[in-house]
């Protein structure tokens, strides 16, 4: 075959060639294309998935919250560690951070609530140990101050209440103790803590707390401290008469797991106030009730005739006096010397406002075999201030009564009315008080 005819038979197939060869160059490029397109679009997505992820929001926010206090825009601040914690809130940086930022505003509490917070929802032990950290800082702070109070024992008490073997704890409740029972603070029960709390209020709620963590865990540490702050230090303490009943309830809490009888001899002694309490409650219901010839059944009493026998002999235990024993329903005072235990009720001289006061007068003193009664009432004073000061007394006694115009010796009552005033006193007498020969007399 001639070379022309060759040429000319393959230039056909050549033809069809080069147009499947261009067929597969655009079908590749499509493809590739496509995979690149497609390629590029999944590098996209995974830029927004990293960008949008949990922990880069919470960055970015807690990011915003480090540039707001810079610009001590603190409000902002704490919003972007709020809003972090909304995305996650078990996020311990954002309770850090926001904990940070109280910090920097020198707003020890809010940080330690913070921390705290934090801890409850994440039980990540390090927030928990910043935050007693922050709680015994804040106490050694208050003492340092000379400013310890019931709210510092209360950050020791809240530090043993995570660890219950922290020592740097129990070594600041021992300089709590010395200071809040120092002998200058005799009335740190009758004070108001800060917002109007009682003293002893806050006291007890916070005894209450240590024996329910000694309850969960025993720790001899925490109970020698429990059993140390139930008994005063003291030489003389203030309490209110209204919080006996409370006292006597946790001082038997805490004899029960002292079981080394340390707190008998208060414990008796508190026993004792609270029983003289009820003893002269009917008393003081005769005498606010303007009527007072029951106080002459309530002066035959055998409890009254006991406690007048007792104080006139010196044998009343926990309970003396002199001339006479006062007995009031405001304020009572634990005394205490070389570990012996004694009380006393307020007088007017201790407690002006008080609403009245009952004396139970002891001499021996006998008229015809027959040993002398006497009791006195003081009301609250009308004005607010000592004078003018009322007195009424009630004595049973052996003296002349006129009878028929002459002057007749025989046991009767005698019941005297004086009202003292800065320029002198005025009595009126009223002789066998109730008797058949009732008189009376103003001097």
């Amino acid at each position: 075959m001639a070379e022309k005819d060759v040429k000319r038979k393959k230039a056909p197939y050549t033809a069809r060639e080069k147009r499947k060869k261009r067929r597969k160059r655009a079908v590749l490029a499509g493809r590739l294309a496509a995979a690149a397109f497609i390629a590029a679009g999944l590098a996209g997505a995974g830029f927004l998935i990293w960008n949008l992820s949990p922990e880069i929001k919470i960055a970015k926010q807690l990011e915003a919250a480090g540039e707001y206090v810079q610009t001590q825009d603190f409000e902002e601040a704490i919003a972007s560690c709020e809003q972090a914690l909304e995305i996650d809130s078990k996020s311990v940086k954002a309770y850090r951070a926001m904990a940070g930022v109280y910090l920097t505003q020198k707003d020890w509490e809010s940080a330690e609530q913070v921390l705290y917070r934090g801890w409850e929802t994440t039980q990540d032990e390090s927030l928990l140990q910043e935050y007693c950290v922050h709680l015994l800082n804040d106490a050694v702070a208050d003492i340092n101050a000379q400013n310890c109070t019931m709210q510092t024992l209360l950050k020791c008490v809240m530090a043993i209440e995570k660890d219950q073997v922290n020592e740097e704890g129990y070594k600041l409740l021992d300089a709590c103790y010395a200071r809040l029972f120092a002998p200058e603070m005799e009335g740190m029960f009758c004070e108001e803590e800060a917002g109007g709390a009682c003293s002893f209020d806050a006291y007890l709620e916070i005894m209450n707390r240590m024996l329910a963590v000694y309850d969960a865990n025993p720790v001899e540490e925490l109970k020698a401290e429990i059993v140390k702050f139930a008994v005063p230090g003291n030489t003389i303490l203030w309490l209110d008469v209204r919080h006996i009943a409370d006292y006597q309830e946790f001082l038997a809490r805490v004899d029960a797991i002292d079981g080394e009888g340390r707190l008998a001899g208060l414990k008796a002694c508190i026993e004792k106030a609270a029983w003289v309490q009820e003893i002269f409650a009917p008393a003081f219901g005769i005498f606010e009730s303007g009527t007072f010839a029951p106080i002459k059944e309530f002066m035959q009493s055998q409890d009254y005739i006991s406690i007048r026998d007792q104080f006139i002999d010196g044998t009343m235990e926990y309970w003396d006096g002199e001339t006479y024993i006062p007995v009031s329903r405001e304020r009572m005072k634990l005394m205490q010397e070389e570990g012996q235990w004694k009380f006393a009720f307020a007088d007017f001289e201790d407690c002006p406002q008080s609403a009245g006061v009952i004396k139970v007068w002891g001499a021996k003193q006998e008229d015809a075999g027959v040993q002398r009664l006497c009791i006195s009432y003081e009301p609250a004073s009308e004005s607010g201030e000592y004078y003018p000061h009322t007195t009424y007394e009630f004595v049973y006694l052996y003296s002349n009564v006129k009878i028929g115009g002459e002057y007749v010796p025989q046991m009767n009552y005698r019941f005297e009315t004086r009202i003292s005033a800065p320029e002198g006193t005025t009595s009126q007498l009223i002789g066998d008080w109730g008797g058949e020969h009732e008189w009376t007399a103003e001097y």
